[in-house]
Formats: structure tokens, C-alpha cells, sequence
């Protein structure tokens, strides 16, 4: 079966790719998808993303136009620009006008810095006008920007990354460039597809094993005081788990004592966080002994090797005493599905031995410190306090005290100052991970 992967964008640089994309592997499907302005992006996306495994951009302002609507980037790419395209842009004013041209440039923010650009080229190019914009950005302000420039003689030509500008300027009779890509260009950017593409489809068609336990089953056994109320339980409890077995389109095991098996792929998993959230939830309210309710995935290319980090996945879980969702994938990284939109990724081992042996004089395992840097990085700290910190592990603030004397103590943490607290009471210290 071929994957098929969606080439978008002006119709003169998707014949190019396709063109290209001839020198590439059969079971490889490239669908052109070409547009004459860039608000047609969004709607070639909505029309055509259930049948299409993958997306190659022709260039960044088409591809984070499109970012904004696709949930993930694992199965797209763009022909990132490496400076070539724009030397060509260069080159071709510079022989129309028998001379270095006065130009104007428009860019997607931070995608490529034009000002290097320039100056590598070692030539002292006169009256360049930059004019830098973010995925939000107004098609007809660009336009003026140029056309001004042109209209007050301060320029011999304009550069634009967009196929509407370029189209408005050469209707006002302006010379305007396009960025086009070289073949090298193009190449890579096949290649990244390629690869991204069929590292999805592997993925998605690993093993995923979703382990659920109800805790402290033997009390709920108790409580229960006769068969008959215990087997109805039970019984609520299936009827919960067998619709999310369903939309699993997986396999479901009683293991006894309160532990239940969803055998799936990954992909089925991944797609169905949601509901396996609200199952868990639903589970919780309907054992209604205040016991937890935890979930375990595990991935892997076999039904052992999922089987193995659902398990970890659910030691880690019980540690949390609560009813979030652990995953461990195939790589070994662990993922706390907190939330729709908060997430926590980190590893449970290092091979970096210099590490090892600090944390081994700290006394701190690698797995907190790795969930610590982690933390650190999701909220965005430069600096925190022990209970900032321990509000998001959801541990004791004695803890990390003691975790962060160590990291000090071993020179991958430094103090560097105090917070500054307007009521009574210590002043917590400020800490920096170095």
C-alpha cells in the first residue's frame, strides 16, 4: 500500500517538486495539490486531509499558515530555505539591471535572517528595505509596503516569499521576484517527508496496551459484603470500559482484582486519549470508595515490549497517587497526560555518565531530575522556588528542598537569590539549574 502524501503550493513550484519526486521510491503517492493565493491553503486541508498520510509545503509561509490548523507535526514538512533561493533572486536583478539593484524584501519572522544573508555575499548593496511579518499578517499591508517603495523611486525591484504579492506587484508593473527553490532544496525536503511519513505509519501501528487498576480492590471487596453486590459492580464497571474497548477497536481482558487489559495499536491509543481520560473519571465516581483510579499505556513493536512499559507505565502511576494518565513509548520516555493541553516528557535513564555520577553524589535518581528539567522547560522557568516546584511534582516542599541541596551540592543547580515576599515569613530561595 502507498503512502500518499499532499504536495501544497503555487502551481509552477509543485510541478518542480513532482518533477523531482520522480527520482524517489514506488510505494510513495505525491499528490499535487497546487493554489493560486494562499487563502485556499486552508480549505485544500479541510477537503483532503482524511485521505492523506502526509504533507510537503513549497515553502514556510504556506507551511505555517497550515500549522495553525493541523494538530501535529510528525507527518509534515516544508522546503525550508537555506539562503540559495534568495542568492538567485539576487543574481537575477542584478543581470536585469546591469548593476547592483535597490530592492525590497519581505520574510516570515525568524525563518531567515535576510540582514546575513546580505552580508555574506561581501557586496555593499545600497537601499534594501526589510520587511519582516508573523503567520497573522495582512497580504494587502505587504503589498503597500513594496508598492510605496516602488512609487516614491527608493526601488529597482521587490522580493516576496507570497504568490499573492508577487501577483499584485506585477499587475502595478513592478519587477518582483519569487523565492524559488534550488533542487537540493527540494530534495531534502522529500527526504524529511519520506521519513516522517513512514516513522508515523510505524508508530501508529506499534502495539499499544492500556492497563487500568482500580486501587485498593481488597477494601471495595469488603465493602461489598456479598457476592451479588460485587458482581454488579463489576458489571457497571465493564459496561464503562467496553465502549472505550470499542473506539479502541481493541481487545478487552479481565485480569481480576480490578485490573483490565485494552489491547490496540498506537494510533487507536493516541486517538483516543480523550476518552480514556473520561472513562477513568467515570470509573472513579462509580467505585465510590475515594480509592484511585489509574491507567497505564505502554507502546511497542511487540505485544511483550508493550506489555513491559505498560507495566512501568503503571508503577509510575501508583507512585503519583492520582488519577492522571502515564505513558511509556518505545524510546523509553515517559509521558504524563495530565490534561488535553498539559503534558509532561521525560526519560527514566542517561547514558551520559558525568551526569550519573553527579546525581549519584546528590542522591537524587535520574528519572525526578529528568522530571525536574522537564517541568522546568514546559513552564518556562529561568529562575524558581522549592514550592513552585513542588506544586507542580505535587510533592512535599521538604522534598525538594532536600533534592535541590543535593543538585547544588553537585554543581548542577546554583542558588542565585531570594524571592521577594511581601507578607511575613522566610523568603524562599531562588534556584537556577545549570
Amino acid at each position: 500500500m502507498a503512502h500518499r502524501i499532499g504536495i501544497i503550493g503555487p502551481t509552477r513550484s509543485v510541478e518542480r517538486i513532482l518533477t523531482i519526486a520522480q527520482n524517489f521510491e514506488h510505494n510513495i503517492e505525491f499528490v499535487p495539490f497546487p493554489f493560486e493565493d494562499e487563502s485556499d491553503i486552508i480549505r485544500i486541508l479541510q477537503k483532503n486531509q482524511a485521505d492523506t498520510k502526509g504533507w510537503l509545503f513549497s515553502g514556510s509561509v504556506t507551511y505555517f499558515i497550515a500549522k495553525e490548523y493541523l494538530s501535529t507535526e510528525d507527518n509534515i514538512a516544508y522546503c525550508e530555505p537555506t539562503g540559495a533561493s534568495f542568492y538567485i533572486n539576487l543574481l537575477q536583478m542584478t543581470i536585469n539591471n546591469s548593476a547592483l539593484p535597490r530592492f525590497s524584501v519581505d520574510m516570515f519572522e525568524s525563518l531567515m535572517d535576510i540582514e546575513r544573508f546580505i552580508q555574506e555575499t561581501g557586496i555593499k548593496w545600497q537601499d534594501v528595505h526589510i520587511r519582516y511579518y508573523k503567520a497573522q499578517y495582512d497580504p494587502e499591508e505587504i503589498i503597500q509596503f513594496h508598492l510605496r517603495l516602488w512609487q516614491e523611486g527608493k526601488i529597482d525591484g521587490a522580493v516576496t516569499a507570497l504568490r499573492s504579492v508577487f501577483h499584485a506587484l506585477k499587475a502595478h508593473g513592478v519587477p518582483v521576484y519569487q523565492f524559488t527553490l534550488t533542487e537540493q532544496e527540494i530534495y531534502q525536503s522529500l527526504k524529511i517527508i519520506i521519513e516522517k511519513v513512514k516513522a508515523s505509519y510505524f508508530k501508529n501501528t506499534q502495539v499499544g496496551l492500556v492497563l487500568i487498576e482500580i486501587g485498593q480492590y481488597d477494601e471495595i471487596i469488603e465493602k461489598a459484603k456479598t457476592p451479588y453486590v460485587l458482581q454488579a459492580l463489576e458489571l457497571k464497571l465493564k459496561e464503562l470500559l467496553l465502549p472505550l474497548c470499542e473506539n479502541l477497536d481493541g481487545y478487552l481482558l479481565d485480569k481480576g482484582t480490578g485490573v483490565y487489559e485494552i489491547f490496540s495499536t498506537r494510533g487507536a491509543v493516541e486517538r483516543e486519549i480523550t476518552t480514556l481520560r473520561n472513562t477513568v473519571q467515570q470509573l472513579f465516581a462509580t467505585v465510590d470508595c475515594n480509592v484511585p483510579v489509574i491507567a497505564g499505556i505502554g507502546y511497542g513493536a511487540t505485544v511483550f515490549a508493550a506489555e513491559r512499559n505498560a507495566h512501568c507505565a503503571i508503577r509510575n502511576a501508583r507512585e503519583k497517587k492520582s488519577n492522571d494518565i502515564i505513558i511509556v513509548q518505545d524510546n523509553g520516555v515517559i509521558v504524563e497526560a495530565i490534561n488535553e493541553d498539559k503534558q509532561l516528557s521525560y526519560s527514566y535513564y542517561s547514558n551520559d555518565k558525568e551526569l550519573i555520577e553527579k546525581l549519584h553524589k546528590a542522591a537524587v535518581g535520574i528519572k525526578i531530575y529528568q522530571k525536574i528539567v522537564a517541568t522546568i522547560r514546559r513552564m518556562g522557568w529561568d529562575t524558581f522556588t522549592s514550592i513552585q516546584l513542588a506544586r507542580q511534582l505535587s510533592v512535599t516542599e521538604q522534598n525538594i528542598r532536600r533534592i535541590m541541596n543535593g543538585l547544588c551540592a553537585a554543581g548542577l543547580a546554583v542558588q542565585v537569590g531570594e524571592e521577594i515576599v511581601a507578607a511575613r515569613g522566610r523568603p524562599g530561595k531562588l534556584y537556577r539549574l545549570v
